[in-house]
């Protein structure tokens, strides 16, 4: 698939910006002189799909999409993130946004074969649209979370996913939710914890694993993915 082609080449010019230049994670720089080591680092690439139904509110007609997320990683020799870069394919059956990507169904007596090339030769993931697309600031959402994972192993982004997020939607936990789980849930929390936790909510409050689609099981599976390049020490 393009989208996945196109994920493991940024990933390999991720790589060379990181031994060129560095970075903010526990990998060390391939610049410092002080190691001599060679700089070893890994990288994969994930993907999840989630079926959706969205119910027209005034209609009550069905129309369905699915979400199918990539994550593209690299981890260090301690199999923490160094970057992670998350994006989502929409593709919906129906849809009364101007651009949206739908898919108009395979080629019959009804459908022409080119109608469906040119659609699918036009689909754009969520990046790729734009926040104006989706009435909201999706990109900035998603690259604060990119942010929150930086230093952790993916274990220990499902430990707090786990902890912080609600069971019932994926959404991270806020102080004056009206649901009785999610505020049975934050109750117990430590003072601390629900202060780190304002903060990630202040940049970001999307779902991180619902039909809309799922982040988790994207990062993960790039972990599973996951192949060594070793940098040799100059």
């Amino acid at each position: 698939m393009k989208k996945i082609k196109l994920a493991t080449i940024a990933l390999a010019l991720t790589a060379s910006v990181l031994v060129l230049g560095g970075c903010g994670s526990s990998a060390p720089a391939a610049t410092d002189k002080t190691s001599g080591a060679d700089l070893k680092l890994s990288q994969g690439v994930g993907q999840t799909s989630v079926f959706r139904t969205k119910v027209d509110k005034t209609t009550k007609q069905e129309s369905y999409s699915t979400n199918y997320v990539t994550a593209s990683a690299i981890f260090d020799q301690n199999d923490k993130i160094v970057r992670v870069q998350f994006d989502t394919l929409e593709i919906a059956q129906a849809s009364k946004k101007e651009g949206a990507t739908l898919f108009p169904g395979w080629p019959s007596a009804e459908i022409k074969k080119d109608d469906v090339v040119t659609a699918v030769a036009n689909w754009k993931t969520k990046r790729e649209r734009g926040d104006a697309a989706y009435g909201m600031n999706w990109t900035e959402q998603v690259d604060s979370y990119q942010e929150l994972f930086k230093g952790k192993t993916v274990a220990e982004v499902e430990q707090w996913f786990a902890k912080n997020t609600s069971d019932l939607n994926g959404t991270p936990l806020v102080s004056d939710s009206e649901k009785p789980e999610d505020q049975a849930k934050f109750a117990k929390l430590t003072d601390e914890e629900k202060t780190a936790l304002a903060d990630v909510t202040s940049g970001a409050s999307i779902s991180l694993k619902d039909d809309h689609g799922d982040f988790i099981g994207a990062l993960k599976e790039a972990f599973e993915n996951k192949i060594e390049v070793t940098m040799p020490a100059k």
